[in-house]
């Protein structure tokens, strides 16, 4: 199965970037939802007919509806795919928490990672906080979620694929909150920045398929 699932990731990141240079530019439409969760599709029948557990499969389900809602306009879409993300981060935490043991927080590298990422957090709703407004508690609970994501991960040592698909995923919600919440402008970078969140998390998503399948 290795080697058809590997060329579905190939096939589905060509999927992605059909849509991340043809179909994200254009006006919000049915069409361009649907493009963009087509991607996500593949990985998961990947997942259904490989040998990925289950919870990751679900995890990747529940990303697939964040992407279906956040391609769509207005504040209730926009709190309905985080809702989904933070289910999707919860369903790998799962799947990370295999194995895990409770004498790894007195591990030197367990303590590095927590104050590395304690400090991620605290700058980035550092810098969010005064936009918030009434979203200061789900973004706080997100936060949370994907940060203990990345530590699960880092201490379950589940390879070089996989952890550098978390490191992704994080950068991606990282420039993502920051394009959401903070005052807009009209730089250059700002007009990118759709772009590169698009590329960002779908890499990381196909990074961390990838790694489970193969062996590391």
């Amino acid at each position: 199965m290795t080697q058809p699932a590997i060329l579905s990731i190939l096939l589905a990141n060509c999927l992605s970037l059909y849509y991340l240079f043809v179909w994200l530019p254009k006006p919000v439409s049915q069409s361009r939802s649907l493009l963009k969760i087509a991607p996500m599709i593949l990985l998961i029948l990947i997942g259904v007919f490989s040998a990925i557990s289950p919870i990751v499969t679900i995890g990747l389900a529940a990303c697939l509806v964040g992407d279906y809602f956040l391609s769509l306009e207005g504040e209730k879409n926009f709190i309905s795919g985080l809702s989904a993300f933070l289910i999707g981060h919860l369903f790998y935490i799962t799947y990370f928490l295999n194995g895990f043991e409770l004498q790894y927080f007195y591990l030197q590298e367990s303590k590095e990672t927590l104050v590395l990422l304690s400090a991620l957090a605290a700058l980035v709703l550092f810098r969010l906080w005064p936009h918030l407004k009434e979203l200061k508690i789900p973004v706080i609970l997100y936060t949370i979620a994907i940060m203990a994501m990345a530590y699960f991960s880092r201490m379950a040592q589940p390879g070089l694929l996989v952890l550098s698909g978390v490191v992704l995923f994080v950068i991606s919600d990282v420039i993502l909150a920051n394009d959401k919440f903070t005052p807009l402008t009209s730089g250059r970078l700002r007009q990118l920045t759709p772009y590169a969140v698009w590329l960002l998390y779908f890499t990381s998503q196909s990074l961390i398929v990838a790694g489970l399948i193969l062996p590391h």
